[in-house]
């Protein structure tokens, strides 16, 4: 009998437990999704089914719905081949979700909307679509349901002086790359290594040119040393060349 009670257990606990499936990649971690009408909860490699009540459920399934088109909205705004018509419609999209859910449960910082949606990492960007009075009531939707907040990433391919064109170098290609900073001012590398005397160093070991925080990192007496040796070995060539 004690047995039979056991199994009763046990498989109780089994009913009980959430299932669970493997992470969809496009869901982000520690954020809600909704599959086949379920709410579920990513964690790293697996997605569990939330149990929550009816009503909390159905909020938590409109803010993913909200979040998703703004996740999508923010995309669009960073693709290039995206036309402002496009945007638009999204916006329009964005509008008429969030119209529809604050109707029924009410702005998204809400306390009620907090404890049901807080857990999600996206819950912030949601609470930054509204600015709220005082008393917690929608003061104004916030610009990204009417203008493009964000501008499209336009490629530098220009600049004046060698010191932009060092600056510009190290942060798209993380080193002195003088054939891109040629490119970029129309003068020569050589004109650009006069111009950054000090500022860029040419490594004795590698014989590349490097940042002065590059350069002076490291085994940085081994480097002078070679730098001198070099030297001494130009001068003497040098030196040969006069006398023949």
């Amino acid at each position: 009998l004690g047995d039979v009670y056991k199994r009763q257990d046990v498989e109780t606990e089994l009913d009980e437990m959430p299932e669970s499936i493997p992470a969809d990649p496009n869901v982000r971690n520690y954020s809600y999704t909704v599959v086949d009408g379920q709410v579920y909860y990513r964690v790293n490699s697996l997605m569990n089914q939330v149990k929550m009540p009816a009503a909390t459920a159905e909020r938590v399934k409109g803010m993913v719905a909200i979040r998703d088109t703004v996740r999508e909205l923010i995309a669009m705004q960073m693709e290039e081949s995206v036309t402002d018509e496009e945007i638009q419609k999204q916006q329009e999209k964005l509008n008429q979700v969030y119209d529809t859910y604050t109707a029924k449960y009410g702005v998204i910082g809400s306390n009620a909307n907090k404890r049901a949606f807080s857990d999600d990492s996206s819950y912030c960007l949601l609470c930054s679509l509204e600015d709220l009075n005082e008393d917690g009531t929608l003061k104004r939707k916030a610009d990204m349901f009417t203008k493009r907040t964000i501008k499209k990433a336009v490629a530098v391919t220009s600049v004046e002086t060698a010191t932009e064109a060092l600056a510009l170098s190290l942060n798209e290609r993380a080193k002195v790359d003088l054939p891109y900073m040629a490119k970029l001012t129309g003068k020569t590398e050589e004109k650009i290594t006069e111009e950054l005397v000090g500022v860029i160093f040419k490594n004795p070991l590698t014989d590349q040119w490097e940042s002065g925080d590059e350069y002076l990192s490291g085994n940085v007496r081994e480097k002078l040393n070679t730098a001198r040796t070099v030297s001494y070995t130009h001068l003497r060539a040098h030196e040969t060349t006069l006398h023949l």
